[in-house]
């Protein structure tokens, strides 16, 4: 039979911790006894990572009515505890921690393995950069907002408590809680692969229907794109190139990056986009308009290598690969030049372009080929941008 200890006692003895990530504080707990009273119970103390100290556990036995009974009963139940907290058994996580690891820890080995992924070439850096930052934002928030120390908390309230975070508090769009969400199902996904989690807490926390997500940039009106032309002919000849590609091909910024002088075929007046390139890992061939080709031929882009990017160092042809930011960089500026909306960004010129050469009656067939959308219901969702009464209806009397 255990002694009895006063509780006072006991208490006195209970150190306190500062918050650790080190999983040799969670194996930290006080042997079993029995409590003989009023009430009967068996009591210790184990590391508690939610309020970082030791916090007492009591398991009731009043329910045995003979006290030889109970006391047998205690021993038995003192005993099982006694092996199980020895290989690391915690009451407080239900979990041993001789397999409990550190969330930082888990995050690190994360980041290696997506280093070594965008080193290899697996991953685009646009990809690459895209996780970087969106791990970095977990990581902020698990050390310094809603602290975690241990991947077993990374749960799924905690995860949505993040989105939430990142949605209201920082007052971020739908689609980049989605876009979060979506990462965040990935990293989980690596996490039960490397059996650092039985399951995906991502499961069940749904993603905000894209109807309700409204697009923050508008289609361009036409006068204001000539404007747009004029003024970039005289101040920035390289970036209305950028323009005309996206305007007239559909080119996203973040293919430009990637256009060498060798893909253009000047004689068929093509660009040919290879798998390695396209957003759509499809090797592509766009048209180039004839007034596209011919601007240019103007400012010397074929005068360069055909090794050469297309877009390079201020925006000229050149060897070095550039960032799809340096685009929005010059976009802002003619934006402040021409006092442009905010919501006219460097990407509508994309939307405007479908949107005028569906205007225009260009076959929707022909439009969806150019702006390869993978189907004709895509490339018809920009017939909801046309603003313009369509002139048929206008001069249409029926009989009634």
């Amino acid at each position: 039979m255990c002694a009895y200890k006063s509780r006072k006692t006991i208490l006195d003895a209970v150190p306190r911790y500062e918050a650790s990530s080190n999983v040799d504080f969670v194996k930290q707990s006080t042997l079993p006894v029995l409590r003989e009273g009023k009430e009967w119970y068996i009591e210790f103390y184990a590391y508690d990572p939610a309020i970082c100290r030791l916090r007492r556990k009591r398991i009731k036995i009043n329910r045995i009515k003979k006290i030889k009974d109970r006391r047998a009963y205690a021993r038995d139940v003192i005993s099982r505890i006694t092996t199980q907290l020895a290989r690391g058994w915690n009451p407080w996580i239900a979990k041993d921690v001789g397999n409990l690891y550190e969330f930082e820890s888990v995050c690190n080995s994360y980041e290696l393995y997506i280093d070594k992924m965008f080193n290899g070439g697996y991953f685009r850096k646009q990809t690459y950069a895209g996780y970087k930052s969106r791990l970095n934002s977990l990581r902020n928030y698990a050390k310094t907002i809603d602290k975690i120390h241990y991947l077993y908390q990374f749960d799924r309230p905690f995860i949505v408590r993040f989105l939430d975070y990142n949605f209201i508090e920082k007052d971020n769009g739908a689609q980049t809680r989605n876009n979060y969400l979506s990462w965040i199902a990935t990293f989980c996904g690596w996490c039960v692969e490397k059996n650092y989690l039985q399951s995906r807490p991502t499961d069940g926390i749904s993603y905000i229907d894209r109807r309700h997500i409204r697009k923050t940039r508008e289609v361009i009106p036409q006068d204001i794109v000539r404007k747009i032309g004029q003024w970039l002919e005289v101040h920035d000849k390289p970036f209305l190139l950028a323009c005309y590609l996206l305007y007239n091909c559909f080119i996203r910024p973040v293919e430009m990056t990637r256009l060498k002088v060798g893909w253009i075929n000047v004689k068929e007046g093509t660009i040919t986009i290879p798998d390695d390139a396209s957003k759509n890992h499809e090797t592509m061939v766009v048209t180039l308009p004839i007034k596209v080709l011919r601007y240019a031929m103007e400012i010397g882009t074929f005068s360069a290598a055909n090794s050469d990017y297309i877009f390079s160092d201020k925006l000229w042809p050149g060897v070095n690969q550039i960032d799809p930011k340096i685009f929005r960089d010059h976009w802002a500026k003619v934006r402040k030049a021409l006092n442009l909306k905010k919501e006219w960004q460097f990407y509508s010129l994309k939307d405007t372009g479908i949107s005028e050469m569906l205007e225009s009656k260009m076959a929707s067939i022909t439009v969806r080929d150019q702006a390869r959308h993978s189907s004709l219901a895509i490339t018809e969702l920009y017939t909801r941008h046309l603003q313009k009464a369509n002139k048929d209806v206008l001069d249409w009397e029926g009989s009634l």
